[in-house]
């Protein structure tokens, strides 16, 4: 059965709607999508395949070790029959080229720029573990599991007004977060380690945390407000990606929803919509 006609005989579950100042305005249906299955592994092998779309193709010029005016002298001279370089102007040679056996010459099994790295996945599967995903954001086991420091009696996926994306402040975002009781979510993605290894001298010294996501229906300056807290990440709910919901391939990422996302995902997701980074 496809993900649609599962997901259609799915008795939807309420959620509590906050305000700003995290007090309980209502309820609200979750859409379908929330109650999918939990499925770690179709969700890390979707997280593989997108993140293969970033990689950027290497590989040697194609010209090189190839570039010179090489001469092998042939046999009889007591000296390996290596192509050598011409020396120009004296008619004399020296050292190796075009070989990859010789100094200065090709190089040996070079990466090719032609490589396929782009993995492409099926329509169905990728639709099916981003609605894996979205379902495991509400599962505070899972949540937890993962790392996050929530409040003791959380009811997930929180759920806020919409008047978050209007959010323009720094320092008001801080507090709105902190009235949800994320104040030692917030402390955790503060920490930051060195890393192990040779990572060290390759530009990423330093490893941060990943902290909650925010998924709104549109920015209306929410998006530059949160870019100065540690940990925190803004998305659209029409681009969100199972590289936003489960960093590192691993699902579970506390994610906070404004109202409107909660539409904007159902007609995504139920509709056949498409993201536009997938």
């Amino acid at each position: 059965m496809t993900l649609l006609g599962q997901l259609l005989k799915v008795e939807r579950r309420k959620v509590a709607l906050r305000g700003l100042d995290g007090s309980v305005q209502g309820e609200v249906f979750l859409p379908a999508i929330f109650s999918a299955k939990l499925r770690e592994d179709i969700v890390r092998r979707a997280y593989l395949f997108l993140l293969s779309h970033r990689f950027q193709p290497k590989g040697p010029w194609k010209g090189s070790g190839h570039k010179y005016s090489v001469e092998s002298l042939g046999p009889g001279y007591g000296i390996a029959r290596i192509a050598r370089l011409k020396v120009e102007g004296t008619g004399k040679t020296r050292g190796g080229g075009f070989v990859p056996t010789a100094v200065g010459g090709r190089p040996t099994h070079p990466p090719t720029p032609e490589k396929n790295i782009h993995k492409r996945l099926n329509e169905r599967e990728k639709r099916a573990a981003l609605a894996s995903a979205v379902a495991f954001t509400s599962s505070v086991e899972h949540v937890r599991k993962r790392g996050h420091r929530l409040p003791e009696n959380i009811q997930l996926p929180l759920i806020l007004d919409d008047s978050l994306s209007t959010v323009k402040k720094t320092s008001e975002l801080l507090s709105i977060l902190k009235a949800q009781g994320l104040e030692e979510e917030l402390e955790r993605c503060r920490e930051v380690k060195i890393r192990a290894g040779k990572g060290k001298r390759r530009g990423r010294r330093y490893k941060r945390r990943r902290g909650p996501l925010i998924v709104v229906h549109e920015d209306e300056g929410v998006l530059k407000a949160a870019s100065n807290i540690p940990g925190l990440d803004v998305v659209l709910a029409k681009d969100l990606s199972v590289l936003d919901l489960a960093p590192g391939g691993h699902p579970g990422r506390l994610t906070i929803y404004t109202l409107s996302s909660l539409q904007v995902l159902e007609k995504r997701l139920m509709g056949g919509g498409t993201s536009s980074r997938d």
